[in-house]
């Protein structure tokens, strides 16, 4: 095995049988991922306890590991590195049971002075951050076994494991890192896990308080969190072991309760909450006692520092104590606590107190509860009451969530604890019960429970009076929200103590209805909800003549010049269509639209007939609209913009089970009239869409009158940034009946408008802009509305199929037409909502049993390409506004790749476009190199990707970097836009404000162990830089890339753990840098 590993094979001393079955094996050049499993097949399958492989197997144990120090330096494919990270940890632990039993002189080799263990420590030190969470883990386990393997090659000389130099140093050397650094937190906590707190806390007495500094740093949150919990259960267990009396508290209390109620009281707000949220239940579950330590401590400041708008001061401390303390189990009920810990009159100030966190605290103290059988006292009942009057309308979002959330814990535990009441009611006994439950009769709780109830959902409808703010609107929607979800509609024996639709009249029905009609759409779905909760044999459901009166509204609604219109219009289209009593009245209106619904199948779902009728009857309007907008695109955006229909459809279709459908022959031909609508209604306003300067465009009325004065306009304001666009300048075509002068003024800039008859017949302006938003809108809804039909309908392939509703052939059409729209339009919020559509249809199609349609998508992406590959002059592919809709395409392609498989598209796509995207002396490849430093922009960001995507970063980085040297500024350009990208890819995302926060950085040995080759890449760089630093003249001559490496290299930095002998040092980039 040694020889396999070696690649050192004497094919006369091998046994014929092994070299039958592994030949391949024999030979000199064995694949890396061949040896990384052998190496795993070694530590696996050979019995390395009690020494029982001798000598021979030591020595294979030390070749083992020399080869994966290589495979380490080799290897950069995220799933080989994961599985290299888990061969070493094998390793450490064949090495733990080898060294239980082993001879002396694998012990000194294995000693934490030893070169293998320098080894694995710069190992970890390498992958202690790698962005792979399993990796990481790999690295905390080998740390761990460094140490256990170092304390068993001691053992025979019986010194101090903490006395020890090795240790020592150790400690030291990770104590003299930063804090920003997470491995440093895993190894200290298995350090403590061996030597104990008590020599850590001798080398940094003040160690709790400095982790406790870094927890304002949401990323490093959980880490000094279990480092701190490592920390003082570790120093709780010897304080206690060593003492003789209860004194040892002190001393406890002093090195970690002290430090904790110093950031309580002046820490920053990030501080607080994350030492709230992770440190403080860590410590109260560690030793309880401490809470009367800290109340005590805080109730007397708190006198003192009651906080301000800025500030919790001491009573927000004591509050966020008391809540967490509870919320654990520490407190039996809030009413203990007012009792002995805290009076009413200070919790009532919590409730109303200038900073909104404290109100917060103070809420959750009392909703939150171990037990959800919990009874709710009158006491908290009278404070939630009050907390309610002047708390709906808090500005924060944050904030907001949290209230409402709160409060549905207090209505769980209203709901639950009364069905404990309710059994001890209908247990009939005759005395009152006195229990840890409730202290008086089950009869008065339930009841004080429905008046409570009824006296909540009383504030919050009046607080949903006309003109009220968003704020309130939706705190007092959310909560009603989970009143109605809370406490359902009984059935059969289950009893509720309180049902919202008891409490809702005319008036309050009709204060939800107008909440429907307001701007924010937030409010219209917790409306919407709201209604949908409440039981359909509802009163206010059952008025045939006001849901007639709603439907109409609705329709009218729907073709409104404003946009947000649309979206209350079909949020009441969803409400009616859930109606029972909706055909009924509908008959008139029906009857008049003559939309064609019969009797309906008896036995068809009532929502699904519903559905359908509602969507002819858009339908049939939209058909009509866009015909009328053929003739007059101006005239549609002034009267009837129709994405407004389409958004409604689209909303219906949402909200019904396409996939078991029950009318299936009935909606067939709706579906195929729905598929040619939307691509008229794309061909109407394609041309403004697809013009490069959309936002200043009014294009002339369609009718015999003026077509050929329109197709002469339109050809001349064709989009200028193609293929051809950096080669010759656009020269306008002549034409005997037109000059510049007739294209001013038929074409109007964008702040002139032109005059149109609206509905009533009255003239109205028509701007660029409401023709625009019109345009991309309609565009907008129609991407989404087959989106919709792609993921929601059934596919077909065979004619005669009775369930189909989608043919292969439309499918296709429906590909082509996101695909000529995406490559096509100038307009992000065309192809911005384009790209959402098709990534529906995509991931549809790689799901697809069908064949022919699972190979589209690579169609297609081989299309693109090519047609990016020949720059081809009269190609339509935008070249300026970052190409336009391209990367979007290419990344709905490949984002949407089944992830379990090879990802054989991402690594074709991407050799291909890193090739176009180097540098080249042929001028003809601009374009294509603009195109592709664009789309590989697009997948570096594109989170689906992940770690798939990082093999590429090197290559990248170095088109991005020789892209800057370019005489052409298109090419510079998205070299910067694409180098930026990787920046934040491989550093992080900017979370501070200094330019070069230590939160994004790394350490050299890091940097280069993942990228190596950009380690001669850049060195190389940087040579020619200095070289060209001087000129001749005297004056500074700077490289064009001289800032984007420096820009690198300003983020890495030396690390005390970096070794000094190693192969990726940053030495060689000094001299450079100091010229």
């Amino acid at each position: 095995i040694s020889s396999l590993l070696l690649r050192s094979v004497d094919h006369t001393s091998i046994p014929e049988w092994l070299l039958n079955c592994c030949r391949s094996l024999c030979c000199a050049d064995v694949s890396q991922s061949a040896l990384l499993f052998l190496c795993q097949g070694t530590l696996t399958m050979l019995d390395w306890q009690d020494g029982r492989m001798g000598p021979s197997g030591e020595a294979l144990l030390l070749d083992t590991v020399r080869v994966l120090f290589t495979l380490s330096s080799q290897i950069k494919e995220s799933t080989l590195e994961m599985f290299l990270s888990r061969i070493l940890a094998s390793w450490t632990n064949s090495a733990i049971q080898v060294l239980e039993s082993s001879s002396p002189s694998l012990k000194d080799r294995l000693n934490g002075n030893s070169d293998m263990v320098r080894r694995l420590l710069e190992y970890v030190y390498t992958h202690w951050e790698h962005p792979l969470d399993a990796l990481r883990h790999q690295t905390k386990i080998i740390f761990r076994n460094i140490l256990q393997m170092h304390q068993l090659a001691l053992e025979e000389s019986g010194s101090d494991l903490a006395a020890d130099g090795f240790i020592f140093q150790l400690t030291e050397s990770l104590l003299r890192l930063e804090w920003h650094s997470k491995g440093k937190y895993t190894c200290l906590g298995c350090l403590v896990d061996y030597i104990g707190i008590e020599h850590i806390l001798a080398l940094a007495k003040t160690i709790p308080s400095q982790i406790l500094e870094v927890m304002g740093d949401q990323s490093l949150v959980p880490y000094a969190s279990d480092l701190l919990e490592t920390m003082f259960k570790s120093h709780k267990s010897c304080l206690k072991s060593q003492a003789v009396d209860s004194t040892w508290i002190d001393k406890w209390h002093e090195t970690w309760v002290s430090p904790l109620l110093f950031i309580l009281c002046e820490g920053n707000l990030d501080q607080k909450s994350y030492v709230i949220d992770y440190y403080l239940p860590k410590l109260l579950n560690c030793n309880p006692e401490s809470l009367s330590y800290m109340v005590k401590i805080l109730q007397t400041s708190a006198d003192a520092k009651t906080g301000s708008y800025d500030s919790r001061g001491a009573l927000g401390a004591l509050m966020a104590c008391l809540r967490t303390a509870r919320a654990h189990g520490h407190l039996q009920s809030a009413t203990d606590a007012w009792r002995d810990l805290v009076s009413s009159a200070r919790i009532k100030q919590g409730l109303i107190h200038q900073h909104c966190q404290v109100r917060i605290d103070t809420l959750g103290l009392l909703c939150e509860c171990n037990r959800s059988t919990e009874i709710v006292s009158t006491e908290e009942m009278e404070c939630i009451q009050f907390f309610i009057t002047y708390n709906l309308n808090s500005q924060s979002p944050g904030v907001r969530q949290q209230i409402c959330s709160l409060l549905k814990k207090l209505f769980c535990r209203i709901q639950e604890s009364s069905q404990v009441l309710y059994k001890l009611e209908q247990s009939k006994s005759k005395h009152e019960p006195e229990n840890e439950l409730t202290r008086q009769h089950p009869s008065v709780s339930l009841r004080q429970y429905k008046n409570f109830m009824s006296s909540i959902c009383k504030s919050l409808f009046e607080a949903l009076f006309p003109g009220s703010s968003y704020p309130t609107r939706f705190s007092a929607l959310t909560i009603l929200g989970s009143i109605a979800e809370v406490f359902p509609v009984p059935e059969g024996r289950v009893q509720t103590v309180y049902q919202l639709s008891h409490d809702i009249d005319v008036g309050r029905f009709q204060t939800l209805m107008e909440c429907l009609t307001g701007t924010f759409e937030e409010v219209k779905i917790l409306a919407f909800d709201l209604l949908m909760k409440l039981p359909k044999t509802f009163v206010q459901f059952q008025d045939s003549e006001k849901l007639q009166g709603l439907f109409q509204a609705a329709l009218e609604l729907s073709t409104s010049t404003k946009p947000y219109d649309c979206v209350t219009a079909s949020y009441l289209l969803n409400f009616l269509i859930w109606q029972n009593a909706l055909p009924s009245s509908l008959s008139a209106y029906l009857k008049t639209q003559r939309v064609a619904c019969g009797d309906g199948d008896k036995s068809a779902a009532l929502v699904e007939s519903n559905t359908l009728i509602v969507i002819k009857c858009l339908l049939e309007n939209l058909e009509e609209e866009v015909s009328r907008a053929e003739n007059s695109l101006l005239q549609a955006a002034a009267s009837f913009p129709m994405y407004g229909r389409v958004h409604c459809i689209t909303g219906a279709l949402r909200k019904l089970a396409l996939n078991s459908l029950q009318l299936v022959s009935e909606w067939r031909p709706v579906v195929e009239k729905l598929l040619v609508t939307s691509y008229r209604l794309s061909a109407v306003v394609s041309p403004v869409i697809q013009s490069s300067s959309p936002e200043g465009l009014i294009p002339m009325d369609t009718d015999a009158e003026s077509a050929s004065r329109l197709q002469m306009i339109l050809n001349e304001i064709q989009p200028r940034d193609t293929n051809d666009y950096f080669n010759r300048a656009k020269i306008l075509k002549e034409c005997d009946s037109f000059d510049l002068e007739d294209l001013s003024a038929s074409v109007p800039n964008i702040d002139t408008s032109a005059e149109i008859k609206g509905k009533e017949g009255k003239t109205c302006d028509v701007t660029a802009q409401m023709v625009l938003v019109c345009c991309w809108r309609s565009m907008k809804e129609v991407a989404l509305l087959l989106g919709s039909l792609c993921q929601l309908l059934p596919m077909w392939s065979v004619p005669e199929s009775p369930d189909g509703l989608l043919t292969v052939e439309q499918v296709k059409e429906i590909g082509d037409y996101f695909k000529q729209h995406l490559l096509q339009s100038r307009h992000r919020g065309a192809f911005e909502l384009a790209y959402t559509g098709f990534v529906k249809l995509t991931e549809i199609l790689n799901r697809c049993p069908n064949l022919s349609l699972q190979k589209l998508p690579e169609e297609w992406l081989w299309n693109v390409l090519e047609e990016i590959r020949c720059s081809d002059p009269s190609s339509k592919l935008c070249a300026t506004r970052r190409s336009a809709g391209i990367p979007f395409y290419i990344q709905a392609l490949l984002a949407s790749e089944p992830k379990k498989g090879k990802m054989d598209l991402l690594k074709i796509t991407m050799k291909e476009l890193i090739s176009l995207a180097g540098p080249t002396d042929d001028l003809q490849s601009t374009v294509p190199k603009v195109h592709a430093l664009n789309i590989l922009r697009a997948l570096f960001r594109d989170t689906r990707l992940g770690e798939i995507i990082i093999p590429y970063i090197a290559d990248g980085a170095k088109a991005a970097i020789l892209g800057f040297t370019s005489p052409v500024w298109a090419v510079r350009n998205s070299s910067t836009l694409l180098f930026s990208t990787l920046i934040t890819r491989i550093f992080g995302v900017k979370r501070g404000k200094d330019e070069l926060s230590k939160k994004n950085r790394m350490t050299g040995s890091e940097f280069f162990s993942r990228f190596p080759e950009l380690y001669p890449f850049l060195l190389k760089q940087l040579e020619t830089v200095a070289n060209t630093v001087d000129s001749d003249t005297g004056e500074l001559n700077h490289h064009p890339s001289m800032f984007l490496l420096l820009l690198v290299l300003g983020r890495l930095y030396p690390s005390p753990m970096d070794g000094t002998c190693s192969a990726l040092s940053m030495a060689p980039f000094i001299p450079f840098i100091m010229r």
